[in-house]
């Protein structure tokens, strides 16, 4: 590489990092994971309206950020009992 293609480089990345585009890349999974974790989700979702329980706007955000890859399983279930211990009544 060279030194003129290292500065066009290092602009590129600096323009990517303002635009917020660096935080896509590093979360972004393959087509195939996302419909997997969309089956997964969808499933679930399924299951709680069948045992009688409300999926709320929060958890369906949840959903789509797992989906998405912005975040994994382990901080999918934090957050979602995070939320579910918030959505109860008191």
């Amino acid at each position: 590489m060279t030194s003129e293609n290292h500065k066009t480089t290092q602009q590129q990345d600096n323009v990517a990092s303002s635009a917020g585009i660096d935080q896509l890349k590093d979360h972004q999974i393959s087509e195939s994971e996302q419909s997997t974790r969309k089956e997964t989700v969808d499933f679930a979702n399924a299951s709680l309206n069948l045992s009688g329980f409300e999926v709320t706007e929060g958890m369906k955000r949840i959903g789509e950020r797992y989906i998405s890859g912005e975040i994994d399983l382990d901080e999918f279930v934090s957050i979602s009992q995070q939320e579910n211990a918030s959505s109860r009544p008191k």
